[in-house]
């Protein structure tokens, strides 16, 4: 039989693997929380759908208007009149007639339209702003 004992060697190399694995467990822990802050919130992700679909109905576009007050945008794209304003507390189009909801949950809303640039700054329930701003050239047919 072995009459060795327990070596040194063995506890360093145990106190190694302990260690390794330790840092492994720091890692994933710092890693989950900086993931869970880093991921989009619902507010984000709300508002980066509505940056899409804006950014959408806004190519090609014949015609641009924005009312005196900021807070409606009106323009034709195709053969379709879109008027985009801020209701109460969401964002809708008005289109033929109907209302699309663009945007839920919001507490101010803002159009601005300076020089081909149209820029949307909403305000959310949880107090962030965000801001988004848009190269719209108005393409006269």
């Amino acid at each position: 039989m072995n009459e060795r004992g327990y070596t040194l060697l063995e506890a360093m190399f145990q106190l190694v693997v302990f260690v390794l694995i330790a840092h492994l467990f720091v890692f994933i822990m710092l890693w989950f929380a900086e993931m869970k802050t880093t991921m989009l919130s619902d507010e984000q992700s709300k508002w980066e759908l509505f940056v899409y679909d804006l950014n959408m109905y806004l190519n090609d576009i014949s015609s641009l208007t924005i009312r005196k007050d900021q807070k409606r945008i009106t323009f034709q794209a195709a053969d379709t009149i879109h008027n985009i304003d801020c209701y109460s507390n969401i964002i809708r189009d008005q289109v033929n007639g109907g209302h699309v909801p663009m945007l839920v949950g919001i507490t101010k809303c803002q159009f601005r339209y300076e020089k081909d640039m149209l820029t949307v700054a909403v305000e959310l329930p949880s107090g962030s702003k965000k801001e988004r701003t848009f190269y719209v050239p108005v393409f006269k047919k």
